[in-house]
């Protein structure tokens, strides 16, 4: 979807506190975790007081789904609160309030999501995928979503009225639809209606290699552009002469954008960090190396890897959550933030048993 929204809501007393979106074609990644920073400023509330997280679960593009799946479960793990989801045809169909209402989204290669609603806003055609001629058509009902023009072009000598409401899903108006779902065991899972059809030419997949000292000024180079702390050649060479401690440098086009450094004992491991260079961001690199290590450590039959983030490291604690990992405990005041501000660390963990 292309848009990125965010709110608060007040469950006692039913509204809204404060909300905020952002209309854009790419760049979600970058803009959700500052925009929720904004909307908890503009509500005055600390994260402390949220008591639950709403996302939605798709569909739409695989890597904005996956954004904002991502974002919401880190989130969860850092607060320590449930998480729900809801799909998008029911967050889009928030914004209208008149009845009955077909919620078509455009997913390009000439196909449409669709799903149908009642006058009572109950569904009469779950979300599905079609092309356009072979949609399933409510009699007398008010077209939404960016699908809604292509599908009026179609049919417009049928009885389809074009909603002057939103097209994209918007938090202001879904979220209050999420107060009373019972949350699950789990996360929220994606509803993802077909399978990506996009492969990466060999060229432009992701390669690894062990990395050691020898390449311990390019870690150090690639540790500055990521970190305002950054590790210097002789602390990384100092590293990587550590017992246990190992390093894969992950390149793609044979340019190096990432690595990770982790430490293993006996059958336990631990990643000491994990960066990718900011150009090459957003693109699933940092997740693609956590498999890779993954791998490596079941390799070695490693069962359990350990990670510290800080609780307010938004972005990290995404992807750690995406990752599979599981908030086990706190270190409270165990990062120095400087000018007399500390902050808390999470202690994160994945089981790696078969």
């Amino acid at each position: 979807m292309a848009c990125c929204s965010a709110g608060v809501y007040d469950t006692e007393r039913g509204s809204i506190v404060a909300a905020q979106h952002q209309f854009m074609g790419r760049g979600q990644a970058e803009a959700l975790a500052p925009l929720v920073g904004q909307v908890m400023a503009q509500a005055a509330l600390q994260f402390s007081d949220i008591n639950r997280i709403a996302v939605t679960t798709g569909p739409g593009t695989f890597t904005g789904v996956r954004i904002g799946l991502a974002f919401a479960r880190g989130l969860g793990v850092s607060l320590g609160v449930s998480v729900v989801g809801i799909n998008s045809f029911c967050a889009i169909a928030a914004n209208e309030s008149k009845r009955p209402l077909l919620v078509a989204v455009d997913a390009r290669m000439g196909e449409i999501y669709a799903a149908t609603f009642t006058g009572d806003g109950s569904a009469i055609l779950p979300p599905h995928i079609s092309t356009i001629d072979g949609l399933t058509l409510p009699h007398a009902a008010l077209v939404i979503g960016t699908g809604a023009d292509a599908i009026l072009q179609k049919f417009g000598n049928l009885s389809l009225q074009r909603s002057k409401a939103g097209d994209l899903p918007l938090a202001e108006n879904f979220v209050r639809l999420t107060v009373d779902l019972s949350p699950l065991d789990h996360p929220p899972d994606p509803l993802y209606l077909r399978a990506p059809d996009v492969k990466l030419p060999a060229a432009q997949q992701n390669s690894f290699m062990l990395a050691d000292n020898s390449v311990a000024k390019l870690l150090a180079e690639i540790h500055g552009e990521c970190f305002a702390s950054a590790w210097d050649e002789a602390a990384i060479g100092s590293l990587l002469s550590t017992p246990g401690m190992s390093a894969t440098l992950m390149s793609k086009a044979h340019t190096p954008t990432g690595f990770i450094v982790f430490r293993t004992a006996a059958d336990e491991a631990e990643i000491i960090t994990i960066c990718v260079r900011p150009a090459f961001r957003q693109h699933g690199l940092a997740m693609a190396l956590m498999q890779k290590t993954f791998d490596q450590l079941k390799a070695q039959n490693i069962t359990s890897l350990f990670i510290e983030v800080g609780r307010a490291n938004l972005a990290a604690l995404a992807l750690y959550a995406a990752c599979g990992f599981e908030n086990k405990g706190v270190r409270k005041d165990y990062y120095d933030l400087g000018q007399g501000r500390r902050e808390d660390a999470l202690i994160m963990a994945k089981s790696l048993e078969p």
